[in-house]
């Protein structure tokens, strides 16, 4: 029973730690990301955009960039007919996307839209999102390195939006900084040393493998909060979570596997704080500490992208949902990892897609 105790008391004491180390990085991480990139507004930049028809086009023909095209990559001739009958400005052409056999449907266009730029760096967006005006200044400004992401934002759904914060503060540490899908610039020649066409000629995916190719090659990936953009919600809210971790684990099995064991670790000792608790106080609340500090994260969470984004106060949710969600999004996130290990197959933008073998790179 005391080695049980002991072993508790050191679980405990890790949780504590890694609480309050959590804590007090949110004020270095609001400084360091505190000043706006800026940009000369001279580089050609090509924004790509895969479609299904649903695009919101005056999002991105309204950008505060002055150099810059919009291309829009559709799958069919009356899905091309449908978009240009709302394209006002010159900025924007729309083509059909080619036939690979190879890769997903959004690698096929993406593909097919390079061709058909003239950029000097691309920008890789989803049709869903709703970027503001400044989003393209800020994130072309970040490429200076090579590569500049982003993140989304939801604004109406409590829970989602305080589970996507508790994912998206994870870009914050560029070690774990990936390239999202959704809004991601890269320069053409780092694009082009990367070899990244030709692996996703091969790939469904194609955020995290562009990740994994930049990764190999040395570039380093930056994080611009001030690009963050709203995105349209999610209806399968769970599956959708688990979806994205299965492809996490197949592409960064590493990554995953620090992630289930950390999550899954904390979740299992606030289990055993609940039971201790009773008998010994001081080493229950030790392991109950993570769950504990979810509420403070939850603050400094919604503190930090209130204030790094560019999105009006009146736009985000009252704060006392990050602060009593949080604790609730992290048993959700623990959720979605484990679950997504028995994941095989996805759906994914109308096609069904088997989940590749695991990855042969360890490392993220």
């Amino acid at each position: 029973m005391d080695i049980l105790l002991l072993f508790l008391f050191a679980a405990g004491v890790l949780n504590f730690l890694g609480g309050v180390l959590a804590v007090i990085s949110w004020p270095l991480v609001r400084r360091r990301y505190g000043r706006k990139p800026g940009d000369k507004n001279n580089r050609k930049v090509s924004v790509i955009i895969p479609s299904k028809g649903n695009i919101q086009l005056e999002y991105f023909e309204e950008q505060d960039y002055n150099n810059y095209e919009v291309i829009v990559v559709v799958d069919s001739e009356e899905e091309k007919r449908e978009v240009e009958n709302r394209v006002r400005s010159r900025k924007t052409k729309v083509i059909v996307a080619d036939t690979y056999e190879g890769c997903s449907g959004k690698n096929a266009a993406l593909l097919t839209g390079i061709k058909e730029a003239d950029g000097e760096i691309f920008v890789f967006a989803d049709d869903d999102i709703k970027p503001h005006k400044k989003w393209l200044r800020y994130l072309v400004a970040g490429t200076s390195n090579g590569c500049s992401t982003t993140y989304r934002w939801y604004f109406k759904n409590p829970l989602l939006c305080v589970w996507n914060a508790a994912i998206a503060a994870i870009m914050f540490y560029e070690r774990f900084a990936f390239c999202w899908g959704g809004s991601t610039a890269i320069k053409r020649t780092v694009f082009e040393e990367a070899d990244v066409e030709k692996i996703w000629k091969n790939e469904i995916v194609d955020d995290l493998t562009l990740t994994k190719a930049l990764k190999k090659k040395g570039f380093s990936i930056k994080f611009v909060p001030q690009a963050m953009v709203e995105s349209e919600e999610e209806k399968e809210i769970f599956k959708w979570m688990s979806k994205e971790f299965a492809w996490i684990k197949c592409y960064f099995p590493s990554l995953w596997s620090l992630a289930l064991f950390l999550n899954i670790g904390m979740r299992i000792s606030n289990i055993a704080g609940i039971i201790v608790l009773p008998f010994h106080p001081f080493i229950g609340l030790l392991l109950l500490s993570s769950f504990l500090f979810d509420f403070v994260r939850g603050w400094q969470e919604y503190r930090t992208f209130i204030t790094l984004m560019e999105y009006p106060c009146s736009r985000f949710i009252h704060p006392i949902y990050h602060v009593i969600l949080r604790p609730v999004a992290s048993f959700i996130i623990s959720y979605s990892i484990l679950s997504s290990a028995f994941i095989k197959k996805v759906e994914w933008g109308g096609r069904e897609y088997i989940i590749p073998k695991v990855s042969l790179q360890r490392k993220f």
